[in-house]
């Protein structure tokens, strides 16, 4: 990361390695005001515009990206090799990823064959099936 910053004219300092280490640590795309309470959970003194501007900064470069978006917020993640796809559970107000390549696939042919593709940044809405009765037949 240092290299790459370097190659672009740009510093590795202390709060930018705190919210690097918060990212890698990270189990679910975080949004800024997350991702600040995690670095100053950790002892930083990273201030919230330092947070945001990083994060923008990284996916700028093309080390993150957006993963959802919920209203006026964007919750990103550093980028992996797997595919995944992001979900806002609207019951439990959290976001779920789901890291299976033959179930984003799926989706992606099927949105394919539609005449359309997976866009960064958007969500699927999903709600927890309340009785076994909901679920449609095989």
């Amino acid at each position: 990361m240092a290299q790459l910053l370097k190659a672009n004219g740009l510093l590795f300092n202390a709060a930018r390695r705190d919210v690097l280490c918060v990212l890698l640590r990270a189990s679910a795309p975080l949004d800024v005001d997350t991702t600040l309470a995690a670095a100053r959970s950790d002892g930083s003194h990273v201030s919230r515009a330092a947070v945001s501007r990083f994060l923008n900064l990284l996916t700028r470069l093309g080390v993150a990206e957006v993963a959802a978006r919920r209203n006026a917020r964007r919750f990103f993640r550093l980028k992996r090799q797997t595919q995944t796809i992001s979900l806002s559970c609207v019951r439990e107000n959290r976001i779920i990823e789901v890291r299976d390549d033959a179930l984003v696939q799926a989706v992606e042919h099927m949105l394919y064959g539609r005449g359309y593709r997976l866009a960064e940044g958007i969500d699927f809405r999903i709600e927890p099936l309340a009785a076994s009765s909901d679920r449609p037949k095989a």
